[in-house]
């Protein structure tokens, strides 16, 4: 009995001292404190990088959707003189004049858009589809206006793929005899033999209205996210849709050509009528925002949007400038 006792209080079998138990909890404490830390820094990474990567691929959508609409402006089927083709109601259009088919602008700006009710271009032109309220202040309205790149039915041959749609477009028809004039059809129309003589051809129409919204989700004006959206024709009507989200700022800038050389001599970002009708280029700028707020992260940067310069926004939004130069191919006669 007494040699069990004694056993019982060697120092083999006593515990952790207090001060041991503090010392392993303190080292406990600063191990999983260093982890959380790590893991904390890891996922703020991935963040900021999910972010930067969405502007990237946001802004480089963006900027070839409108370099395409701006290198198409003013194709209308090979038609070079639409002067001669009288413009058509469309019904529902976006002014109070028949601007939808109306070739003779193809290009079209509203510079600075400052918050009227309904935005008016530098050609005088009303854009009534446009809700004033909604648009970003202080960034530009673009309006493009031409064909498709491909014609829907050509000398009598439906193109591969063409659908047989019951739903109304308008196109601009091509024939061996008469001028062309616009004509509303379905798409089925196209596939029927009547239409199969080799002297008709159609072109889809497409104009289009770009602007910058406050909002992306059209059910929820409190989302604050700005959006890049577009009013396009179709059918009777001009029908809204947003096409990319992040996109705070649209500036242009067109070049003219004063000397008839086929180069820009100067850029302006409020050309007149008879300036826009020299223009030979356009410099588009965008300015993309991240759809979040970064913790820990604050923009005091400001952004040159061409000869426009925006100010820091002192927030937590990851921002990147996109900007680009497109010729405007459709706009001027070959030189020569």
């Amino acid at each position: 009995m007494h040699r069990i006792a004694w056993l019982s209080h060697t120092p083999a079998s006593r515990g952790l001292s207090l001060v041991e138990l503090l010392i392993s909890m303190l080292l406990g404490l600063f191990l999983t404190s260093g982890i959380v830390s790590v893991y904390l820094g890891s996922k703020q990474n991935y963040f900021y990088e999910e972010q930067a990567a969405r502007i990237q691929e946001n802004g480089r959508y963006a900027m070839r959707l409108l370099q395409r609409e701006l290198t198409m402006a003013g194709f209308f089927g090979g038609v070079l003189a639409m002067d001669a083709v009288t413009p058509a109601s469309v019904g529902t259009d976006c002014s109070t004049t028949d601007w939808a088919l109306n070739g003779l602008d193809p290009v079209e700006l509203v510079n600075d858009y400052y918050g009227q009710s309904n935005p008016v271009s530098l050609n005088s032109t009303l854009f009534t589809c446009l809700d004033g309220a909604g648009i970003v202040p202080f960034t530009d309205i673009l309006a493009i206006k031409r064909t498709t790149s491909e014609a829907s039915l050509r000398g009598g041959v439906p193109v591969v793929g063409l659908t047989a749609s019951t739903g109304e477009q308008w196109y601009l028809r091509l024939a061996d005899t008469g001028g062309p004039r616009w004509e509303k059809l379905r798409p089925i129309d196209l596939l029927d033999s009547a239409k199969a003589g080799v002297s008709l051809t159609y072109w889809e129409a497409s104009s289009r209205i770009f602007y910058i919204r406050k909002y992306s989700d059209s059910g929820e004006t409190g989302d604050s996210i700005p959006t890049l959206c577009m009013e396009s024709l179709a059918g009777n009507a001009v029908t809204s849709r947003c096409l990319v989200e992040g996109v705070e700022n649209m500036q242009l800038e067109f070049g003219i050509d004063t000397d008839d050389d086929g180069v820009a001599n100067q850029y302006k970002v409020a050309p007149t009528g008879a300036e826009m009708d020299q223009a030979v280029t356009a410099k588009i700028h965008l300015l993309l925002r991240s759809i979040l707020e970064i913790a820990g992260y604050r923009d005091d940067k400001t952004y040159a949007l061409g000869q426009k310069v925006v100010a820091a926004q002192q927030d937590g939004f990851l921002r990147r400038v996109f900007s680009t130069t497109v010729h405007l191919r459709n706009r001027i006669e070959p030189v020569g």
